[in-house]
């Protein structure tokens, strides 16, 4: 390697490290403001009925407070620990008990909504691993703005105590 080599290499490297030096603080100047957390819904007392080693299908309870000034709706459920989680409501027709789609599902300010047996509940079809008594089991609700709001679920026997 002669001299106007080494040179030219070392000039070139210069030029890219100052390059990305330049990117790296335009990246940094043009990141939006920070701003104050947005208000997010709370899920309380969240809980996974137990069920018989190898079932296929559990389902999922909890109260979703909203403590915000505006309105939100929940749109759909996802879950790390199954492969189809989904959001039912049980009706009772001619007799028979049936799971629905359950609407339009918006909490207005100050309000809360109950996932309850019998009613409104998250179904957890085709667990992606044996969920046993005192296991938890990751759920998030996802609102129509896109947002998540995530939440560990114990496996019970029964409901939480209050």
């Amino acid at each position: 390697m002669n001299g106007r080599q080494l040179y030219s290499g070392l000039l070139s490297l210069l030029l890219a490290s100052a390059s990305v030096t330049c990117l790296a603080d335009t990246a940094a100047k043009s990141q939006p403001p920070k701003t104050a957390p947005q208000c997010m819904p709370v899920i309380q007392q969240a809980w996974i009925r137990s069920a018989p080693p190898g079932a296929q299908t559990l389902a999922g309870y909890l109260i979703l407070k909203n403590p915000c000034k505006t309105s939100f709706r929940v749109v759909d459920v996802e879950s790390r620990d199954f492969g189809m989680p989904m959001i039912h409501r049980t009706v009772v027709e001619n007799g028979i008990s049936k799971m629905r789609d359950p609407g339009v599902l918006e909490v207005k300010p100050g309000t809360s909504l109950k996932f309850e047996a019998g009613g409104l509940h998250i179904m957890l079809m085709q667990p992606l691993r044996a969920l046993k008594e005192g296991d938890k089991a990751g759920v998030r609700l996802v609102l129509a703005d896109g947002r998540r709001v995530f939440s560990e679920f114990p496996v019970l026997k029964e409901a939480p105590k209050r």
